[in-house]
């Protein structure tokens, strides 16, 4: 499994269902290009190994943080 995939399936799945299917790829993969390039030392966690609980909650928040502003951005929430 990937940091990437490991990352999105940390999201809740009410938002990913609402993002339409020909959106979906640019948001999850947008989405971990922005968390790669600003949250660096986390995203490495996920990207060589198994996280703790903590980073996995740390990682949730973070990423359901940046699902939720942009669907209200997009009028999805």
């Amino acid at each position: 499994m990937t940091a990437n995939e490991k990352i999105i399936a940390l999201v809740k799945p009410e938002y990913l269902e609402k993002i339409p299917k020909i959106f979906r790829k640019h948001a999850t993969e947008g989405t971990c290009k922005l968390i790669a390039r600003e949250h660096v030392d986390l995203y490495k966690v996920f990207e060589n190994g198994e996280p703790t609980a903590e980073q996995k909650q740390e990682m949730t928040d973070l990423v359901n943080g940046i699902f939720e502003q942009r669907m209200k951005k997009h009028n999805f929430l």
